[in-house]
């Protein structure tokens, strides 16, 4: 199934009230594919509210990929704490212990 985005991002939000699971799968394929940097912070948005964790996983790996460009374009408070911690995460793997990671965080977004 080929969906234009505008359609895909509608269809999400009537998944979650309708119980729809593979129409969920194919919308969030379809954001994921067409996701930019412009984009990000919206699609983030919508992969918290709508609870749809392969289109957040994607805002995830497109910020570590394109972290400076992201960082020009939006500010951090912007995200969500779940897609930072998980962006942010994967720089510091091992590094900090959780409580530390997450008390750090959150001065980040205080700034």
């Amino acid at each position: 199934m080929d969906l234009k985005e505008e359609v895909a991002v509608e269809l999400l939000k009537s998944t979650k009230k309708n119980s729809l699971p593979k129409l969920k799968i194919e919308a969030e394929k379809c954001l994921a594919k067409n996701l930019t940097v412009e984009k990000i912070l919206d699609r983030a948005k919508l992969a918290v509210e709508e609870n749809a964790e392969d289109l957040e996983t994607a805002v995830v790996k497109l910020m570590v990929k394109e972290m400076d460009e992201v960082n020009r374009i939006h500010e951090l408070n912007h995200f969500s704490n779940s897609i930072l911690y998980r962006v942010c995460k994967i720089g510091v793997i091992g590094k900090i212990s959780d409580d530390a990671f997450t008390s750090h965080l959150e001065k980040i977004k205080m700034k």
